[in-house]
């Protein structure tokens, strides 16, 4: 196959081998890569054991770097090969869905009895989803009580059931053990936000969206998706400088939203996409603000294409808010002379790291 970039990418280096004992796998299919983080418990700590990336692109024919839309069999083959390439050894698994299959709102349900809120919440469900409650699997998370409106707070979710039936197949094909999964957003909740972090903004870069969450004490509040993607930037890159798809992902990889030194018109077509996106989140954001009358501490980048270069600097400029990059490995003990790579490839990982810890946790009740 011929393709200007490599197949696998952050595939661990030098971490001791993995038993695979008493370890579990956090699986992070997205629509132009497939990551996996393997920890353990290790004398009470979350451990890291192994992780890895791989391209999407090849296993439906397209360049690395595009979306794909893959069979169960086409996945459970790359979830093969990237599990056989990390030396991972864990058969237990926890994967995470993703935001687009699935509905997420905060309602309010008409009783301070905890008991009642099962057989009250598929009514109240209907009132905010979209689609036959026979499609989806609910669940949800009690958020708080206002005994002078006697009402009680649930973070409602709604996740397609065919979509879960997909991802459990392309587990039992790898022989694989689903043990709990979850939305992705809450596995990047658990990942990245820390317990000091009072009102924050995610900001999440994927393949084929752009994202923002807003976090309130570790609950989502607020979320908003828009059309812009790593991919429209690829695009941008090759309709610029009119070259293939392939080489403007490396140009976007390698120079990020400077372009290419001496070509203008380059950098403010990269400009434009990226505003088009950001400036309607940026008011999404304000609004939300000037709302519920308090101000968000910080906006932490996630999602691959957030490693862009430059794109901290632009949104920090864009947004006036400080601006950070997720940092998922801190969550766990690695060794210290792989910080200065998985700092670096940290973003990209939140999601994996998150679920697996999930995994770690339900074992632990």
């Amino acid at each position: 196959m011929a393709f200007g970039l490599p197949l696998f990418k952050n595939i661990k280096k030098d971490i001791t081998a993995p038993s695979g004992k008493g370890s579990f796998l956090g699986v992070d299919i997205g629509s132009s890569t497939i990551k996996i983080v393997q920890i353990k418990n290790e004398k009470g700590l979350p451990t890291l054991e192994t992780y890895g990336e791989l391209q999407l692109g090849p296993y439906e024919g397209v360049e690395i770097g595009r979306n794909t839309h893959l069979q169960s069999a086409r996945l459970t083959e790359a979830l093969i090969d990237i599990i056989r390439e990390a030396t991972a050894t864990s058969t237990t698994v926890a994967y995470a869905l993703p935001y687009n299959s699935s509905f997420t709102n905060v309602v309010s349900i008409p009783t301070l009895d905890e008991e009642k809120i099962t057989s009250m919440l598929p009514i109240e469900a209907r009132k905010y989803i979209p689609v036959s409650l026979s499609k989806v699997a609910l669940d949800w998370v009690l958020l708080g009580t206002n005994k002078q409106l006697v009402t009680t707070s649930v973070l409602l979710t709604a996740t397609y059931t065919q979509v879960i039936e997909k991802y459990e197949e392309v587990i039992r094909g790898a022989g694989l053990t689903s043990q709990v999964h979850e939305i992705e957003v809450f596995s990047s909740l658990r990942s990245i936000v820390s317990p000091e972090d009072d009102v924050v903004a995610l900001l999440d870069f994927g393949g084929s969206s752009t994202r923002l969450y807003i976090v309130e004490k570790g609950v989502v509040r607020k979320t908003h998706s828009v059309l812009l993607s790593g991919v429209d930037i690829s695009n941008a890159f090759a309709q610029s400088l009119n070259i293939e798809f392939s080489h403007a992902e490396e140009v976007k990889r390698t120079h990020g939203i400077s372009g290419i030194a001496g070509e203008a018109e380059a950098q403010k077509l990269i400009v434009q996409v990226l505003e088009r996106g950001l400036r309607e989140l940026h008011t999404v954001l304000s609004r939300y603000e000037a709302d519920e009358s308090l101000q968000i501490q910080k906006i932490i980048l996630t999602g691959g294409a957030s490693l862009l270069k430059g794109l901290d600097m632009y949104t920090r400029d864009m947004f006036s808010r400080n601006v950070e990059y997720a940092q998922p490995f801190d969550k766990v003990a690695y060794p210290a002379f792989l910080t200065d790579v998985l700092h670096e490839a940290g973003p990209s990982f939140a999601v994996a790291v998150g679920v697996a810890l999930h995994a770690l946790q339900s074992a632990k009740n």
